[in-house]
C-alpha cells in the first residue's frame, strides 16, 4: 500500500507559513527533495475516493505528497478524518505569529503517532517526522 505524506511548515504556535520565498535555502532544498520523491503531488482538488483506490493498489514504495496551504487545509482535514495520512513532515520555524491560519480544524479523530526523525538546522528551524501507528497495534 502506498503512503500519503503531509508536508507542513509552521510557526512555533502552530500557524501555517505559506510564504516559502522567505525561508532559508536549506528548507527550500528539503521541500524540493520531498516533492521529487513523491510519485504524485496532491492538491485541494483530489478526490478522496480516488486517493483511497490509488493508496490501496500501489506498492509500498510509492508516496503521495500533499503540502499544507490555505487552499489544501480542508481536504487535509478530510484526509485525517478518513485516516488517509500516514506520515507528517513538519518543519517548525522559530517564530510566534500570534495569528494566522491553523492547519488543524476541530473534531479530528484520535490517532497515535510516533516520531521517526528529528533534525535541527543552522537557521534554528527544526524538522519532526511523525508516522501514524497502525490502528490494529493500538488494541
Amino acid at each position: 500500500m502506498a503512503k500519503v505524506q503531509l508536508l507542513t511548515v509552521q510557526s512555533i504556535d502552530g500557524y501555517m507559513i505559506d510564504n516559502y520565498n522567505e525561508l532559508p535555502a536549506v528548507l527550500s532544498d528539503e521541500i524540493e527533495k520531498l516533492k521529487d520523491a513523491a510519485i504524485r503531488q496532491l492538491n485541494e482538488n483530489i478526490s478522496l475516493s480516488m486517493l483511497i483506490d490509488w493508496r490501496e493498489n500501489e506498492p509500498d514504495r510509492f508516496t503521495y505528497l500533499i503540502e499544507a496551504t490555505k487552499e489544501t487545509r480542508s481536504i487535509i482535514n478530510g484526509m485525517f478524518r478518513m485516516h488517509l495520512i500516514d506520515e507528517i513532515v513538519r518543519y517548525t520555524i522559530p517564530v510566534m505569529l500570534g495569528t494566522g491560519v491553523s492547519l488543524y480544524q476541530q473534531e479530528l479523530p484520535k490517532n497515535n503517532w510516533k516520531v521517526v526523525k528529528t533534525a535541527s538546522y543552522k537557521d534554528d528551524m527544526s524538522l519532526t517526522v511523525f508516522r501514524k501507528i497502525k490502528q490494529d497495534l493500538l488494541k
